[in-house]
């Protein structure tokens, strides 16, 4: 079989993770006594040693200054691709690190590398080796609860090792976007290849069929897409995807054509594990519909070049992570401060809250509708409800208090019920003891609201009885307020009741007198004031 090249490629990944862990041991991720780093949330790692699945990249990147290196094997196998016969396993490794220079870019390279053996198909045992080396960038960023991003990768196939042929480098770009899903998150990405691939082959008829089978090289661009779900679970992740490739185009000329709609669709899942701050393990199994081949193909020995797959394989995965800030357990290990997990976390206050309900009534004791109550609360404002049709008024989860290690204490010792209404006298009623939980307070009644009156008076100065001007009349209670005119007159609109008018006027002795306003009624005085 054809051998493609691998070992320039995997000496540029070993020395691309001893410069970025050089890069982070001399840069600026270190934190000092003043300026701790922010922790970095545990994250799955598969392809390539960025965040997401096995194809379905997500909107996630390395945080600032972490060196991630991770390694994938496994075994594949299929049957009846070029015959009833035929059938081939294939081994699978990849070898990758990345590096984040910034919280939004993370960049990586990785080699791939397969070992093919195929059965039951002259010449018997043909097998072979495949060295792919990729570039991937990615910038990701979050918007609220939902992150989006972009990445861009390069492939870079060559002929003999350990040459590089230009014109076969082959380009894709994809769209990322994650999102919460309950306690997961769920993941989407779309792009497409530019595929030049097959450049990388002088002369594709001179390859045997297994050849062409195991070489990976495409006569087609493609569109891809996929979707992927990972849910934590203390300190292990489980995830599931699925996702497509579509071959477009049309194979050069004197080459096999794919049929109309030829595509990829993958299932796979993964299980993982956080053995610590530093290392993780992963399992995966993956499930491949790939397009097939014609028996009339394989007869003139001109099948289509394209990526053919296993239809199942299975693998085991390594990552480790290195410099950045200390990641703690918080996104995949449930922390509860009552219990110390982990040791140094700050106390968490949950609020109190109580409920608080009661009725308002008028002089008949019948329900009052619409009345607009109000709770008065020293450390927080609750928004103002209605009674209903019953009279009946009902406030949800009212902050009374907090509460550590499940100790509560109530901060707001008493809470003043306030009513309004038109037409009607305002109304009040206090929670001397709030408690959490429910809260029933005493029907409050509303008076209805009587007519006004008028009190008009005259404030004459004696001995002479000439018209005071400017004197200032004040009336308790309330703090209703009027000042006479030229002919030392005034008026006070009032709500009946007893009042106390108190008259002042520079050069002359306050004056007191008793005012008893009527509904629609006018109370008329003439008031003297002495030297």
């Amino acid at each position: 079989m054809r051998r493609r090249w691998g070992l320039g490629s995997f000496l540029c990944v070993v020395m691309a993770a001893k410069a970025a862990m050089a890069q982070t041991a001399g840069g600026d991720v270190s934190a000092t006594a003043d300026e701790q780093p922010n922790p970095t949330p545990a994250q799955e790692i598969s392809y390539g040693a960025m965040p997401g699945g096995l194809h379905v990249a997500t909107a996630e990147t390395l945080p600032k200054g972490v060196v991630q290196v991770s390694t994938l094997s496994g075994f594949g196998y299929r049957k009846g691709l070029l015959g009833a016969d035929h059938r081939f396993g294939r081994v699978i490794g990849d070898l990758a690190a990345a590096y984040a220079p910034t919280d939004l870019l993370t960049i990586g390279l990785s080699l791939d590398g397969r070992y093919d053996r195929h059965y039951g198909l002259a010449p018997s045992g043909d097998d072979g080796y495949v060295g792919d080396p990729h570039l991937n960038i990615r910038f990701a960023k979050p918007f609220g609860t939902v992150r989006a991003g972009l990445q861009v990768g390069v492939w870079v196939p060559g002929k003999n090792a350990p040459s590089v042929a230009a014109s076969a480098i082959s380009v894709d770009a994809r769209v990322l976007v994650s999102l919460p899903a309950g306690p997961g998150m769920l993941s989407f990405d779309a792009g497409f290849r530019l595929d030049n691939s097959a450049k990388s082959v002088d002369d594709a008829t001179k390859l045997s069929l297994p050849d062409r089978v195991s070489l990976g090289v495409s006569n087609y661009n493609a569109v891809f897409g996929g979707a992927h779900l990972m849910i934590p679970a203390g300190n292990v992740w489980v995830g599931v995807e699925g996702s497509l490739d579509k071959f477009i185009g049309s194979a050069p000329a004197g080459s096999a054509e794919l049929a109309e709609g030829s595509l990829t669709l993958r299932g796979a899942l993964d299980v993982g594990l956080h053995i610590n701050e530093q290392w993780s393990a992963l399992a995966f199994l993956e499930l491949a519909k790939v397009p097939g081949v014609l028996n009339a193909q394989v007869m003139t020995s001109s099948i289509p070049l394209i990526p053919y797959e296993p239809i199942f394989t299975a693998g085991l995965g390594l990552q480790a992570r290195f410099g950045g800030a200390k990641r703690t357990p918080s996104l995949f290990a449930e922390k509860d401060c009552h219990k110390h997990v982990p040791p140094d976390c700050v106390d968490v206050k949950v609020p109190v809250l109580a409920d608080i309900t009661g009725s308002v009534v008028d002089s008949n004791d019948k329900p009052v509708v619409g009345a607009k109550v109000s709770v008065t609360l020293k450390n927080s404002t609750v928004a103002p409800v209605a009674t209903d049709d019953k009279g009946v008024y009902v406030f949800k989860g009212v902050p009374i208090g907090t509460s550590v290690d499940n100790k509560p204490t109530i901060e707001e010792t008493g809470i003043e019920v306030a009513v309004d209404l038109s037409n009607m006298k305002p109304g009040k009623a206090t929670v001397a003891a709030v408690q959490q939980g429910s809260n029933a307070v005493p029907p409050i009644k509303l008076e209805p609201l009587l007519p006004p009156g008028q009190l008009r008076a005259v404030v004459r100065g004696l001995p002479a009885g000439k018209a005071v001007v400017g004197a200032t009349v004040t009336i308790t209670p309330g703090d209703a307020k009027a000042e006479t005119g030229a002919d030392g007159t005034f008026s006070l609109d009032l709500p009946p009741g007893t009042y106390k008018a108190t008259v002042k006027a520079p050069g002359y002795a306050p004056q007191e007198l008793d005012v008893t306003i009527d509904p629609n009624g006018v109370a008329i005085k003439n008031i003297d004031l002495h030297k």
